[in-house]
């Protein structure tokens, strides 16, 4: 699973793989499985752009939550 850092990277970097992969040194394949199986998991398409807007949302309400 991608850690908190991890999942912001692809959100920030607007879903691509190759960005957040080299931010996390990961290889690419590694964040697209680790995207799509946090996709499955909330239910919605990380790769399309209002999957990622969702998720930018919820990564900041978490983070204003968190403190």
């Amino acid at each position: 699973m991608l850690r908190p850092q991890g999942r912001s990277a692809s959100v920030s970097t607007g879903g691509g793989r190759g960005r957040p992969a080299g931010l996390l040194h990961l290889h690419h394949s590694s964040v697209a499985r680790r995207l799509e199986q946090i996709g499955k998991i909330l239910g919605i398409d990380l790769t399309e752009p209002t999957g990622l807007t969702r998720a930018g949302l919820a990564l900041t309400a978490w983070r204003l939550l968190d403190g």
